[in-house]
């Protein structure tokens, strides 16, 4: 009986060894799926060189894809990816501007490059959290109460917590938040009027499907 126990002990540990020693720096682990993009939205707003007193936007939320590639650079830390299928988003006027209507439409969203630290590697549920430098990508306007609408591309930062749950060695599901912190410049004109402001997007990124690690 004795033998067994030790048996069993020993087989318990090399299998654990075997697990523990199979997470490694040059792993990948790749996401993929559906993501819901929220802006905490935020303006000031001037024309005509004047500011325009509890001017303010509305931009709503909108579903994309987003894709998440981490590299593993020791067991536990990795650098990651993150980039989504651009969504349309409308900003209507809202404070003091409220009942103007669009002000016009903005398509593009976050992407996000991150330093992660992955806890739990070898368990079914492996947590992790992130932070680095949060891309946002403008690759068209349209106009509506604005003409000649334009908004810049900008750099901020990013913050992420998510976790894997492993249904065998490579797949797995996960669920992922991250929230960025990140402003633009909008300009355009309104009866003429240069008009310029400057947008706060700060948008909450929420993300869920599959995961494959190789």
């Amino acid at each position: 009986m004795a033998s067994l126990k030790i048996s069993i002990l020993a087989a318990a540990a090399a299998a654990f060894a075997t697990s523990a020693q199979s997470q490694q720096a040059g792993d990948w682990i790749v996401h993929a799926g559906p993501a819901v993009v929220t802006p905490d939205e935020s303006a000031s707003m001037t024309a005509g060189g004047s500011p325009v007193p509890g001017a303010d936007v509305s931009i709503g939320s909108e579903w994309t894809v987003e894709a998440e590639a981490s590299y593993f650079v020791t067991p536990n830390v990795a650098i990651a990816v993150a980039v989504g299928f651009p969504p349309e988003f409308e900003v209507e006027a809202a404070g003091s501007l409220a009942g103007a209507g669009t002000v016009g439409k903005m398509t593009g969203g976050p992407a996000g490059l991150l330093v992660q630290y992955h806890f739990n590697r070898g368990g079914k549920v492996s947590p992790y959290v992130g932070a680095g430098a949060a891309f946002l990508f403008v690759f068209g306007t349209e106009d509506g109460v604005l003409t000649s609408l334009d908004a810049d591309s900008a750099v901020g930062t990013a913050l992420q917590v998510g976790a894997n749950l492993w249904l065998n060695e490579r797949w797995g599901a996960f669920v992922d938040v991250k929230k960025a912190f990140v402003e633009t410049t909008a300009t355009g004109s309104l009866g003429g009027a240069p008009v310029r402001a400057e947008v706060t997007i700060d948008p909450l990124v929420t993300n869920f499907g599959v995961s494959y690690r190789f």
